[in-house]
């Protein structure tokens, strides 16, 4: 007998968060609920607000709303008794109707219209990402929101806003002398400022807050000062001395004082003490010559033997004035970050105002204010007049600005006497990845407030060995004491396989393949003093970062070459849905990575052995060599007279001169004719047909050459990309001239976060993806 779902019994109404796990079936148990809310509460799709993480995920769940309300709807003249044959939808859509024609709310007849009108409307379903929402909420409400009938000008990228911002800033605090050298202890340049305001104007407190206003101990780091320097002149060879004999006396373990350390760290002071800054920059060696540290380096049972002086109680004395000093100046540099941070606010909010201009985060900034504001009742009731319910997919991205309106639209009940409705759906472990958006105070706050709702405990997208492997690694961490989220509410709970997928769908040698492989760098016995073994294992070398990043990607291409090589062979293959065996393909593998720059080295290691793969990772397209080569060679149509931008362009990849050619071009008039000739064949045609029918024309004339190279499709998909974007600006821009100059703008104000300027895929063909950890939803 198959078990009931526990969501054909669960209140459609209250604040009830589900968790669940990446593969437990989420978008099929939003389609579930939204069937049900269509059928038993008599809701039309319009009524129904599901918010999902991203553009892609909004036509998913579209989709698969539109297929179960139109299943549904042939279920409906077909035997509605509920029995185990078909697949799950089926049994689920089968037992709600019977459900709700059991209670005689109406016939058949009228459900059947009902449901005919769901599947005719379900373009106007309200399926919106966390933008879109408020952006219709603001527009829609536009009186109860407080918002003009003409809105600013919608932004997707505010990193030329935030550029201006931090020149500003800079300016402003450089100005006065003390907030200029804490300015520089934190940021280098306005660079560096503005690409740490983004996270410096979000809603998350600033901590540590402002300390408490203390005098500055400069007067006691000087004394301090002045008194090592008269101990030195005293008492420096007598002190070295002593040094020297306990080191060599066997005292003091010689760990700590390499070769000429000792030396170099006398030499250090010697410099420092003859000159008069006692704020200056000194070397770290000398804190080895102080009281604290020489005691850390005495051998056991050698304590009273320790070398001791009138210096080494000045040094120790200087480090700790100076310890004091840097102390206070931290607390300095935070009072100034916070002044920062409340002037940013400040001159953005007013910038975006002179400018009406606003991003995505204003919106929900905006219909946030809105709600706290005057008219928010009013807005509220609006809202929960026009959605019945609220769904809230990947809920564990969902910050505090963004909870507090689904709260205080849907969290409670209303003027009407309805209860309150609103369903959050999210995967604990994932509130707490900061870095792609997860909050996890926001979520344990939701959790608190929320009803029971069943977990969704059952995986139907990988292999029992692979579930079975992951919850064996934290059952070890639980065993060890080891607490793996750090934050206390969030726990890991295993889930059980769905039978989806089966040990059997991937065989390697006609055997099950191990579900988790953990490979291990070489490691080499470590070696004592005296030369003799250790019985333990150590590097004698680390590995230096990038020789790391060498090995893991080495280590990475040999795992998927030696599976396909079996796959070549017969010996690795996978079941498709057919239950029918076949050899695993390169589309079949994914390698996860943290950034595109590492999604860029594992695509050019796995080209290099004939293996080809996609990246989708954030990359601007304006971030490319693809990019300039574009700007440099439309500069050269701009003056096809100046010689020097012709030659620039004839050696970009994608006309693809060599150096041999270009330099032939001072003793080959006839070739460099017919450089001149092609350059204004190419002006022309950008004239009268556009950009994109000239680069389109280049990528036909060079593909050939282009598509050798080991990244040549890549290039090729930059080049028709930009293409694309330079042909819609180029009915904006004013003339030839307007249109390089904003392809300039682009690739200064290149933005990762714009997602407008992503790079899209190369090729949908069956190759191996390579994806970032922030694109990896789900």
């Amino acid at each position: 007998m198959t078990p009931r779902d526990p969501y054909l019994d669960l209140p459609l109404d209250g604040v009830r968060l589900i968790e669940a796990s990446a593969g437990t079936g989420k978008t099929f148990t939003l389609a579930t609920l939204v069937t049900r809310l269509v059928v038993e509460r008599g809701l039309r799709v319009g009524q129904v607000l599901a918010v999902t993480f991203t553009e892609a995920a909004t036509q998913e769940l579209r989709h698969r709303i539109r297929a179960r309300l139109e299943r549904t709807l042939q279920l409906l003249d077909e035997d509605a008794t509920p029995h185990d044959d078909g697949n799950a939808e089926d049994r689920i859509g089968r037992e709600i109707l019977r459900q709700h024609l059991a209670a005689g709310i109406e016939d058949a007849d009228a459900l059947r219209r009902r449901l005919q009108q769901a599947v005719h409307e379900i373009d106007l379903a309200a399926i919106f990402t966390i933008h879109g929402f408020c952006t219709r909420a603001l527009s829609e409400h536009a009186l109860e929101s407080g918002q003009g009938f003409d809105p600013p000008e919608q932004l997707t990228s505010d990193k030329a806003l935030r550029s201006e911002l931090a020149a500003d800033l800079w300016r402003a605090f450089a100005a006065d002398a003390a907030d200029a050298a804490l300015l520089t202890d934190l940021w280098s340049n306005p660079d560096a400022l503005a690409e740490d305001l983004r996270a410096l104007l979000g809603d998350a407190a600033l901590r540590p807050g402002p300390p408490v206003d203390q005098p500055d101990p400069l007067p006691a780091l000087q004394s301090a000062f002045e008194a090592l320097r008269l101990a030195w002149s005293a008492d420096r060879g007598a002190f070295l001395d002593a040094m020297r004999a306990a080191l060599d006396g066997g005292v003091l373990n010689k760990t700590g004082y390499q070769k000429d350390l000792l030396e170099d760290a006398g030499s250090a002071l010697a410099e420092y003490c003859t000159q008069d800054d006692a704020t200056r920059a000194v070397d770290p060696r000398i804190e080895r010559l102080g009281p604290v540290y020489i005691k850390g380096k005495l051998r056991k049972g050698r304590e009273d033997d320790a070398p001791r002086s009138a210096l080494s109680d000045a040094i120790g004395h200087w480090i700790e004035a100076r310890e004091r000093r840097e102390a206070w100046r931290t607390g300095r540099r935070i009072v100034l970050l916070h002044r920062i941070r409340d002037a940013a606010r400040q001159r953005l909010d007013a910038l975006k105002r002179q400018r009406r201009v606003r991003t995505y985060d204003d919106l929900i900034c905006h219909l946030a204010d809105a709600l706290e504001g005057p008219r928010g009742d009013v807005l509220a009731q609006r809202l929960r007049d026009q959605y019945a319910i609220a769904l809230v997919d990947e809920f564990q991205d969902t910050d505090a600005r963004q909870w507090s309106i689904f709260q205080r639209v849907f969290g409670g009940g209303d003027e009407a006497g309805r209860l309150p409705a609103l369903f959050l759906i999210g995967d604990p472990k994932q509130a707490i990845y900061g870095f792609r958006g997860g909050d996890v105070q926001t979520y344990l706050s939701a959790k608190q407030l929320a009803g029971e709702a069943p977990a969704l405990t059952h995986n139907f997208r990988s292999r029992p060995s692979v579930l079975d492997a992951i919850a064996a690694l934290y059952a070890n961490a639980a065993r060890n004491e080891d607490v793996a989220f750090v934050v206390d509410g969030i726990d890991f709970q295993p889930v059980l396989a769905g039978g989806g997928r089966e040990d059997r769908n991937f065989l390697r040698d006609g055997q099950p393949a191990p579900a988790l492989t953990v490979c291990r760098f070489p490691i080499e016995l470590g070696v004592h003093e005296k030369g003799e073994r250790k019985g333990q294992e150590k590097l004698l070398d680390p590995m230096s970062a990038e020789e790391s990043r060498e090995c893991a990607t080495a280590a990475c291409v040999a795992a998927i070459h030696g599976v396909l090589s079996e796959a070549r062979e017969g010996r690795a293959t996978l079941q498709d849905q057919d239950g029918v065996a076949r050899p695993v393909r390169a589309g079949d593998v994914a390698v996860l990575v943290r950034s595109h720059k590492e999604a860029s080295r594992i695509q050019r290691a796995l080209a290099g052995v004939g293996i080809a793969a996609v990246a989708a990772g954030k990359q601007s397209l304006f971030d490319t060599d693809e990019a300039r080569e574009l700007r440099i060679l439309f500069e050269a149509l701009l003056q096809p007279a100046d010689d020097g931008r012709l030659r620039a362009a004839l050696a970009t990849v994608l006309v693809g001169c060599d150096a041999a050619d270009i330099a032939a071009l001072d003793t080959d008039p006839v070739g460099h004719a017919h450089w001149q000739h092609a350059a204004l064949q190419w002006r022309e045609r950008w004239q009268r047909n556009g950009p994109l029918a000239l680069v389109a024309d280049l990528c036909a004339t060079h593909a050939p050459r282009l598509l050798g190279l080991l990244d040549g499709e890549r290039r090729l998909t930059n080049l028709m990309q930009l293409g694309e974007l330079l042909q819609e600006a180029d009915a904006r821009a004013l003339g030839m001239h307007g249109l390089v100059d904003w392809l300039r703008g682009r690739i200064a104000d290149a933005d990762s976060d714009d997602e407008a300027q992503l790079l899209r895929l190369e090729s949908d063909a069956r190759r191996v993806q390579i994806v970032t950890l922030h694109k990896s939803k789900g």
